[in-house]
């Protein structure tokens, strides 16, 4: 075994005091390795364990975070999975439990409808979940009642309710097959029952029919005759006479009848208000003679600023 020479030794802090021997094959030479050399190939090698020990770290550390990430969504998952079931359980316990039962139902604005048929239309009744309560349904069952024109409906925890109702006011009686009761926009109401309101003028001539085939031209045709009403009451006659009956003539025309003595006045189309003040005019005149009229046009094809007058019989 070769040693290096004196001046080319190498203190090693191994072990083994003999230093490694390497033979140059391709110089052929026979001569051992330099230790430098030894040295580099060591530091080589230690740098490339380093290297391999740095990739097992960061692919144990991306293991790590993807392992993390996996067991975060499977925990997600299982907390949604969780609050859906345990959702439905807290709402059908919320919806059915006892707790919340209707203890206080309030009406407001109920006039004409009863609370029995409030409360039936509603569906709502003493002790039921107010949490159960399909307000909006309530409330279109509620609009259908005769006399209901809006309703609004509110649940308040534990176990109270409100109904809010608007209702309609009877205008006068439609005689059309029946006797009925129309609303201000020309609606029908219902049909005319006992303890009905029946201290109102009478409209006819208007086919029940019509609100059937076309409720928007039946609605109209009432509240033209509603319109004229409207104007007798807001004129000079106002306390003076009154209207029993307005008659619609199958040409549009409107007539009515008055109630102190029966007269037949002709009306034929609008505007009414400056007929009303030649009406007033007439009975004025009437009156100061002491003279009674039977019936009463005001207007003609070819007069139309003239009114005929026909007396009651025996004057």
């Amino acid at each position: 075994m070769s040693t290096l020479p004196p001046n080319r030794r190498r203190t090693s802090t191994a072990p083994s005091a003999e230093p490694l021997e390497i033979t140059d094959d391709d110089t052929g030479s026979g001569l051992p390795l330099p230790a430098v050399e030894i040295d580099v190939a060591q530091e080589l090698n230690a740098e490339t364990e380093a290297q391999l020990s740095d990739e097992r770290r960061a692919k144990r550390h991306a293991l790590r975070e993807r392992l993390q990430q996996i067991a975060s969504s499977v925990s997600m998952v299982a907390l949604v999975v969780g609050s859906l079931v345990g959702g439905r359980f807290v709402h059908r316990w919320a919806v059915s439990t006892p707790r919340f039962g209707a203890h206080e139902i309030e009406l407001a604005g109920n006039t004409r409808s009863t609370r029995e048929d409030v409360l039936n239309a509603s569906e709502i009744h003493e002790g039921r979940n107010v949490l159960s309560i399909d307000a909006r349904r309530a409330e279109t069952r509620l609009r259908a009642l005769p006399w209901v024109s809006s309703a609004h409906v509110t649940r308040r925890l534990p176990g109270s309710v409100r109904i809010e109702l608007e209702e309609r006011d009877a205008a006068a009686l439609l005689s059309a097959s029946g006797l009925y009761l129309v609303a201000t926009d020309g609606s029908l109401i219902k049909r005319l029952a006992p303890g009905d309101p029946i201290d109102l003028p009478m409209i006819s001539g208007i086919d029940r029919a019509l609100f059937a085939q076309d409720p928007e031209l039946a609605k109209e045709h009432v509240r033209d005759a509603l319109a004229l009403l409207s104007d007798l009451a807001g004129s000079s006659l106002a306390g003076r006479v009154r209207a029993d009956e307005v008659h619609r003539d199958a040409t549009g025309d409107l007539s009515m009848t008055l109630s102190d003595r029966g007269i037949y006045v002709w009306m034929g189309r609008g505007p009414y208000r400056a007929k009303m003040a030649r009406l007033s005019a007439i009975l004025g005149e009437l009156e100061r003679n002491h003279l009674v009229a039977a019936e009463i046009h005001l207007e003609s094809d070819r007069h139309p600023e003239r009114a005929a007058v026909r007396l009651q019989r025996g004057q």
